[in-house]
């Protein structure tokens, strides 16, 4: 029988191709599967049962990659269908790898805000990824959270001291200050969701500043909680500002039409 896989391949890569991409976040298993890669899209949902274009580091152009039903990478080996993936996982042909050019939409920066700010906390980088966009969206200058104690390099080890902070209501010093608030009359405000709310440090800022009569607009990364409870935490914590509904952005291509929805 006549082998159609290459055919195939490329006609389903290509539909793949056409569809939007989201941003999502490479991970290692836990033991014993700490040496085996997954891919998190941080919707929810992950990369399973057949092959994904996915550009990793957000570069313009993506690699080809497969994952088994249980959404472990194939690496170094050859796949159900016949096809070798190298080291990296990536699929390659003769020795190279396959790689596609992402569609991206990219809309011109703005010229510099000075009445407008983006402050971030950010563990994995991908809240840091928003941020950038907002800013570059904006021409809002960025501020990155950072906290005197940092949090430890492994997320679940994060993740427990995080509910023991959310546990105890603390409030996690910062090493970042910003001396010219008053200037601001928008911040943007980013972290990703820990245990259904933003992680205490974000509080720490918030009780750091007078925001009263400023406009405060929250934006949020997470696996597959939304918005809302932290938004209502925040306008707590800010009675006298104006805090907006916000946006889960772990899509940065979805940043562009919200800043457009809030005028800004």
């Amino acid at each position: 029988m006549k082998k159609l896989f290459p055919v195939f391949l490329t006609l389903v890569m290509s539909v793949l191709m056409s569809m939007s991409a989201f941003a999502g976040v490479w991970r290692t298993g836990a033991e014993p599967n700490q040496s085996r890669w997954w891919y998190d899209n941080e919707d929810g949902t992950y990369a399973a049962g057949g092959w994904q274009w996915i550009d990793g580091n957000q570069d313009g152009t993506a690699e080809c990659y497969y994952f088994d039903s249980e959404g472990w990478m194939a690496a170094g080996t050859v796949t159900p269908d016949g096809y070798q993936v190298n080291e990296d996982g990536a699929w390659t042909e003769n020795g190279v790898v396959q790689t596609q050019a992402v569609e991206v939409q990219n809309p011109e920066p703005a010229a510099e805000n000075i009445s407008s700010l983006v402050v971030y906390f950010s563990k994995t980088g991908t809240t840091r990824r928003a941020a950038e966009e907002i800013g570059r969206l904006t021409g809002a200058g960025l501020v990155e959270l950072e906290v005197a104690d940092p949090y430890p390099s492994s997320y679940e080890s994060t993740l427990s001291r995080a509910q023991r902070e959310l546990n105890a209501n603390a409030r996690p010093a910062l090493t970042t200050t910003i001396p010219d608030m008053d200037q601001y009359d928008t911040i943007y405000i980013g972290y990703p969701i820990w245990y259904g709310t933003a992680p205490m440090p974000v509080f720490t800022f918030l009780e750091s500043y007078d925001f009263s009569g400023k406009t405060l607009i929250p934006f949020c990364t997470s696996g597959s909680t939304g918005i809302a409870a932290s938004v209502s935490d925040i306008r707590e914590a800010c009675p006298g500002s104006n805090v907006l509904s916000g946006l889960r952005a772990n899509d940065t291509s979805a940043i562009g039409p919200w800043l457009e929805q809030l005028g800004r």
